[in-house]
């Protein structure tokens, strides 16, 4: 009997991360297949063959100085950037989250993900990156609520994702999801210790320390 318990703990020990594990792939995925429609390119995971265009148009105004590339969205032109796609993929990866999950779980699963970024980024610790985070951060917020607007809505299926995807676009266009650090409005934003990461400023200075010694080193 005491046997079968432990073998059930291990298997519980095993399982979990695997399941955690296999249904962030489906988020990536479905995010994934989105931006391809969206934005003509896929970010995370290749969900196409066909070349990805690339950023030829110099930077304005609109895009915040970052070089783009022109993309017909359903009948609109959309000038794509890096951080415009990022923007996206945490508000939509957020509403799935929420919707699926709940709003708790979901905010949890991508406060995770901004701990793991900082840990593995060789830009951790510098401003650019501190603002993107918190960047990053609100956009999850507002993608949750989207989710869970969603859920309140009685949504399911391929109609929730329908939902879930035009209301973050609409939210990009209108500002109200962030798709840039550079907005102005992001120094004001609430601080990392106020979106429930109270050591993630420590982790991105330990890991920006330990990627500018490991340079200086290579440099050497």
């Amino acid at each position: 009997m005491a046997l079968s318990r432990k073998v059930k703990i291990i298997w519980a020990v095993v399982a979990l991360p695997l399941i955690l594990g296999s249904y962030i792939c489906t988020i990536l995925w479905r995010v994934s297949i989105a931006e391809q429609d969206l934005y003509g390119r896929s970010c995370l995971i290749p969900v196409s063959l066909q070349r990805k265009p690339t950023e030829n148009e110099l930077g304005t105004a609109t895009t915040f100085w970052d070089n783009s590339y022109s993309f017909n969205q359903h009948g609109k032109i959309v000038h794509v950037h890096s951080q415009l796609v990022n923007g996206f993929q945490h508000a939509y990866g957020s509403a799935l989250a929420a919707f699926e999950l709940g709003v708790v779980p979901a905010d949890l699963l991508f406060r995770a993900n901004e701990y793991a970024e900082a840990t593995f980024s060789g830009r951790s610790g510098s401003q650019p990156f501190y603002l993107d985070a918190r960047k990053d951060l609100s956009n999850n917020a507002f993608g949750r609520a989207i989710g869970d607007r969603a859920r309140k809505l009685g949504l399911s299926g391929a109609p929730a994702e329908k939902y879930m995807k035009e209301e973050v676009v609409r939210a990009l266009v209108q500002g109200q999801v962030f798709s840039h650090w550079r907005d102005e409005r992001v120094p004001a934003l609430p601080s990392l210790e106020e979106y429930g990461c109270p050591a993630l400023s420590q982790v991105m200075e330990t890991h920006g320390n330990i990627f500018r010694i490991k340079d200086k080193m290579h440099v050497q």
